[in-house]
Formats: C-alpha cells, structure tokens, sequence
C-alpha cells in the first residue's frame, strides 16, 4: 500500500489540525468542495470523507485514502496511507493545499518525505542485516588481530594500540551517530 509522510512546522499543531479535520468533515456532510489548480485535484469533490479527531490526533479517510495525523508542540504530521499512487498523490495534493490556505497568515508549508508517493524507506531484509552483522564482525575481527601483530612487535607496541584505539573510537562514534540520526528521523519519534 503506498504510504507519504508530511510534516508542518508550526507551534499551533491542535489548532490546524482540529480545522482541517473539521473541513474534511464538512466536505462529507455536502459541503460544497472548493476547485483547485493542482492536476491531482481536477476539482471534483471526494465522494466518500469521513473525519474523527481529538485535540492531538486526527483521522480522515477520503476515496479509498486514510491520513493520520497527530500535533505536537512544535509540529503537524500526517501520515497517508492509499489504494493507489494516484489516490496518494490526489489525497496528498488536496491535504497540501488545505493546508497552505488555512495557514497563509503563518505561511504554513508542508514537507512531505517522499513526495514521489513511494512506499517509504526499504526495509532490510533478513540477509541483508544478517551480511551487515558478518561484515561488522569480520571488521572487529581484523582489528584485533591487527593489534595483536603490532603489539608483538616492541617498537609498533605503544604506536599500534594508540592507532587502534584510536579507529575504534572514531568508529564507535560514526555508528552512534548514525543510528542516533536514524531514530531521530523514524515516524513516531520523539
């Protein structure tokens, strides 16, 4: 199922997010739909919106589309999940220019992740994170036996264990920074 991701940088999250739910709402119970420019929208009204929301969490379902979205502090996030690229891309383009509009005053921009609509990041499969475990040991591996050839031989003692320790730390923190930059930008993060 393709799925996008949106983020809205703005300090009133709640706010929009209980008046795009209410919009989404109105639209369901006949409201007349307001035409756009986008290609995506060809300015037919969805036929099937429904909306639920709270203070901080949201749910609108358009045509065969769902969007989730949750306010933070400091954001607005959606989530939308479609049947197709086209109902992603139509649910997406409409969700955008909703938003734009009711926040021109606080010039609200949606940054979506992947704006192809593409299902996300892949995921690792089983070998591959197997190969990265092997490849991570057989690392490890190496050094230590090149330590251990250094260290034999009295005048590359001190040079080698200072040059080893030294590729371990700077490892270590490359790794620790990339795995923190990853749960940082993972959905759902805090």
């Amino acid at each position: 199922m393709p799925t996008t991701e949106g983020r809205v940088t703005t300090d009133r999250a709640d706010r929009y997010l209980v008046q795009l739910c209410r919009h989404a709402a109105h639209m369901g119970s006949g409201f007349p739909a307001h035409p756009g420019r986008d290609p995506h929208l060809s300015g037919e009204r969805p036929e099937d919106v429904k909306a639920e929301w709270s203070d901080a969490d949201g749910t609108i379902t358009v045509d065969g589309a769902t969007c989730v979205l949750r306010a933070t502090p400091d954001a607005l996030t959606l989530r939308v999940e479609a049947d197709d690229e086209e109902r992603l891309r139509r649910v997406q383009a409409l969700l955008t220019r909703n938003i734009t509009r009711m926040g021109r005053r606080d010039n609200l921009t949606v940054v979506w992740d992947r704006p192809g609509g593409t299902a996300g990041p892949p995921r690792r499969g089983r070998h591959t994170v197997l190969g990265l475990t092997l490849a991570a040991v057989l690392a490890v591996a190496v050094h230590v036996a090149l330590a251990a050839g250094m260290l034999s031989i009295p005048q590359w003692a001190s040079l080698g264990s200072d040059l080893v320790l030294v590729a371990v730390l700077v490892k270590a923190a490359l790794v620790a920074t990339h795995l923190w930059r990853r749960r940082r930008s993972s959905p759902g993060a805090g």
